[in-house]
């Protein structure tokens, strides 16, 4: 049950929804047009494997400004900018392009993210996912939308006809986990957007979503618009993953799905 003080937080978040999905949508439609010109030169390397484009760069900067009008009193930690007042209760966490790769390579899987955390915990979150030209907004205890329709999770399934998301580390050598995730006859699909992937988990198109790697700008709105829609969202030991303790962590390993196929992952990757 929240507590009296989470609760005055959630009255606050509800009060930014509207205006969260009104810049978070206007930040899609800016994005999605620009990877129509982006050229060879507009994307540079961060690290191995590990991309930015002059859009991410510029969509981030707009949205750190819109969101510091909306809730001024809030910390930021995005992907490609410094954080700031990470001491603070509320802090928004951002990810301007989930799937950079993907997007500079004129893919369609990537995605808008948006988190507001109150004390580490995920109450309001906004994501557009480009492949279905959708907008999630999730608020802590009161549901999700997609496209302002309310989202419930299928029940899903892990059997030969399941399909499961799933990211590892780049270069991997030690794959055994995904032997396992396989040991039923279902598929995997590496999207290469944690992002969309999640949302995928949300309205049943992925049956579950399995990750060894992943960032918190990566799944703080996703993974609580997993939740919203009556979804679990854990590590790999089935421990909760919000609230947030260290907002400075690297990776983390997380696990999505319906109650039943989440035990059933959980169960798999522990064999």
């Amino acid at each position: 049950m929240p507590t009296l003080e989470t609760a005055g937080a959630v009255r606050i978040a509800a009060k930014l929804r509207v205006d969260l999905a009104r810049h978070t949508a206007a930040i899609a439609r800016m994005v999605a047009a620009a990877q129509r010109g982006l050229q060879p030169k507009d994307v540079r390397r961060k690290g191995v494997g590990d991309f930015v484009t002059a859009v991410d760069v510029r969509a981030e900067r707009r949205l750190r400004k819109q969101l510091s009008g909306l809730l001024p009193e809030a910390g930021f930690l995005g992907e490609e900018s410094d954080p700031s007042a990470l001491e603070r209760p509320w802090i928004w966490v951002v990810d301007p392009i989930d799937g950079t790769s993907n997007f500079a390579r004129g893919l369609p899987h990537f995605a808008v993210s948006v988190a507001l955390l109150w004390q580490g915990q995920p109450v309001l979150a906004c994501v557009h996912c480009a492949p279905e030209d959708a907008l999630y907004v999730a608020l802590l205890g009161r549901g999700v939308t997609r496209n302002g329709r309310r989202l419930r999770q299928p029940a899903g399934r892990l059997d030969d006809g399941a399909l499961i998301g799933c990211q590892w580390f780049r270069g991997q050598q030690d794959m055994a986990f995904v032997i396992r995730l396989q040991s039923r006859g279902g598929r995997l699909r590496t999207l290469g957007s944690t992002v969309t992937q999640l949302a995928d988990v949300a309205t049943g198109r992925l049956d579950g979503n399995v990750q060894e790697q992943g960032r918190i700008w990566d799944f703080a709105a996703a993974g609580l618009i997993v939740m919203e829609a009556g979804g679990r969202f854990t590590d790999w030991r089935g421990r909760a993953v919000f609230p947030l303790r260290d907002l400075r962590i690297g990776h983390t390993a997380t696990v999505a799905g319906s109650p039943k196929v989440h035990r059933g992952l959980l169960k798999l990757l522990r064999t």
